[in-house]
Formats: structure tokens, sequence, C-alpha cells
């Protein structure tokens, strides 16, 4: 199987704007972090932004960290998916959140490795995951048939659970060891205090430091 990973960022966000540019060292702003961490994933990186006008700058920044970049539809991310899978032919996909700073590569391969396994449409990660770890990985026959149900570029499918629970998908998860788990604990930007809080874990530790 060819397994991608797809990072999914947009520029806007209404919580924090910009959120994909914020200065969490002196060297390394978000996008080039979630960039750096996903390579560590050893699978082919992608990074996935919308066609629009606001995402010119995040695009040409990307591109320029080393990753092939891919352009699609602004709402509907499951058509961005759909795709981006065609573009590059690949069979499956482990999806890379944008906003989730400490994305753990050693989850994602795990992922990647459940994946050529065949034992489901979409791997998920249990509830009791630290957040921000990893949420999914699909094959492209799951996302086919998800965009079957929401074709419509304008569509917002940012809330894709109810996509996998309306396609049946066959849902599998992903394997996860004790310290991965159980945590309360959220390691995701979102809010101008969580970009604080990177910066001091980062401070501390190195940007392409496993989750453990």
């Amino acid at each position: 199987m060819k397994i991608i990973a797809v990072i999914n960022a947009r520029s806007t966000s209404s919580r924090l704007p910009g959120k994909c540019f914020a200065q969490i060292t002196d060297d390394l702003q978000t996008y080039q972090i979630i960039i750096q961490r996903a390579k560590l994933t050893g699978l082919e990186v992608v990074f996935g932004t919308s066609d629009d006008a606001s995402d010119d700058r995040l695009a040409s920044l990307a591109a320029a960290e080393g990753v092939a970049v891919f352009r699609g539809a602004r709402l509907n991310k499951i058509k961005r998916w759909h795709d981006c899978l065609a573009a590059h032919d690949a069979d499956a996909m482990v999806c890379i959140d944008g906003d989730d700073l400490a994305v753990d590569f050693n989850v994602a391969k795990r992922a990647a490795d459940a994946l050529g396994g065949g034992g489901g449409d979409v791997y998920e990660v249990p509830e009791d995951v630290i957040c921000g770890l990893l949420t999914y990985a699909f094959t492209r026959q799951a996302v086919d048939k998800m965009f079957a149900l929401a074709p419509d570029p304008e569509t917002d499918t940012d809330v894709v659970s109810r996509y996998i629970e309306a396609a049946g998908l066959r849902i599998a998860e992903i394997p996860l060891n004790d310290d991965e788990r159980g945590l309360d604990v959220r390691l995701t930007l979102d809010y101008p205090e969580d970009a604080e809080f990177f910066r001091r874990v980062y401070e501390v530790m190195p940007t392409d430091a496993p989750g453990s």
C-alpha cells in the first residue's frame, strides 16, 4: 500500500487567528514543527490546505520546508482528502492535524502498520488517548465512501465522525501504549494560552521528542 501522511492546516481560525504562524521556539513556527514531526513518521508527507487566497502564504511556506503541498476545497475537508489521495495515487492516509504540536510520529507509524493489515476502513485512537497525539487514519475506499455522501465543495465536513457513522465504515483502533492514554492533558493549539504552554514545553524538550 502507498500510505501518505496528510497535514490538515488552514490560515484562518476563529479562536486563535494565524495560529499556524505562531512563533513557538526562536527558530520554528507552528507549521514548521508540525511538518518536522510529520516527516518523522517515515511516510511521504503532503501538506494539505485550501485553494483559497487566504492560504497562499501558508502553501508557499510549507513548500519551502521540502514537502508536497496539495490545495483543495476550502470547507469540505473530506473532498480535499479525496482529491489529495487521487492526485498522489495513494491507497491510504494518516491524518495529522495542523494544530497538534505534539503529534506522535510513533503512533502514526502504528496507524500506518494497522492500515496495511486491512482490518478496518478507518482507524481511530481510543477515547482515553492523550488528546493531540493522533486522531484518524483512513483507507482510500473509506474516504471515497464519505465523499459520496458530501461531494459539494461548499459542504462543511469538519465534524468527520458524522460521516464515518453515516458511511457505515468499519472502525478499528490504533494500538496505544500505556503512557499514551489516560492522562488528562490537551496537546492542541486552540487558544493563546496553548501557544504559551507549547513555548514552555519546547524550552525544555526538543521539538522532535516522541510523545512519551
